[in-house]
């Protein structure tokens, strides 16, 4: 489950995603291609090509900053619901609603200024953003409303978890558990305890610059809600304090 193979491969398809992201990924009005065209079967393919099976490839980006909150619910009806909401660097924007206290973000520093780019600032745009609220359906059904705060940790700890869950056979609780990487750029990835020496010297014959981090506010926060044939499964991770409650 966190042996070598499984985490470089899953480093590696991060590293492509994030250069697709912040190649692309705008105000879909100024998307250079659809979204649907990055997520083409055909067009993974040829990116997972890229891949070296044993060896870290080089990738630059921003270093990921993060900071959200999540909530998952989910009724007796079968209704199940992936909230997310941040005010984003530090309190936001400093604006708040009159009357409601209610702070507004400040999503909008997440615009660049690089000419021609598809998300350089400019009105009636939307800018390039990490909210990622998670839901799993199967054959049009819910499966699964869940999502792991914490900036461009989140996809990165999405897909965490879903490989714990779906290629390892985890239940939620021990997915969210289970100890996390973060590609911060580069070829620096930060890791928590937990996973193997073995893994990790594997790794680091990889090429990959592997940095131990003891606070494991860095690696996001997942809460998820499994439905059940006759009823749910809550997990919360012990990395905030969140919790999972039933009513």
């Amino acid at each position: 489950m966190d042996s070598a193979e499984s985490v470089h491969v899953q480093i590696e398809a991060l590293k492509l995603a994030f250069a697709d992201a912040q190649a692309c990924v705008a105000d879909i009005d100024y998307m250079p291609v659809h979204p649907k065209r990055l997520l083409d079967k055909e067009y993974l393919r040829q990116r997972a090509t890229l891949i070296d099976p044993k060896r870290a490839m080089p990738a630059a980006t921003g270093i990921p900053r993060g900071g959200t909150v999540y909530l998952a619910a989910a009724d007796a009806a079968g209704m199940m619901v992936s909230m997310i909401q941040s005010n984003y660097l530090g309190f936001g924007s400093g604006v708040v609603v009159p009357g409601t206290g209610i702070s507004l973000h400040n999503r909008g520093s997440d615009f660049t200024v690089v000419p021609r780019h598809p998300n350089r600032v400019g009105p009636r745009k939307r800018p390039y953003h990490t909210i990622i609220p998670g839901f799993v359906t199967r054959d049009g059904a819910p499966v699964m409303s869940f999502g792991v705060m914490g900036g461009m940790m989140q996809p990165q700890g999405h897909v965490q978890v879903l490989v714990r869950i779906a290629d390892y056979g985890q239940n939620p609780q021990a997915a969210c558990d289970g100890p996390r990487f973060r590609w911060v750029n580069g070829m620096r990835v930060s890791f928590e305890n937990g996973f193997p020496d073995s893994t990790l010297d594997e790794l680091r014959q990889r090429g990959h610059d592997l940095v131990a981090v003891a606070d494991y506010s860095q690696f996001g926060s997942c809460q998820a809600i499994w439905r059940l044939d006759d009823g749910y499964l809550a997990a919360s991770d012990p990395r905030r304090d969140g919790q999972a409650a039933a009513c």
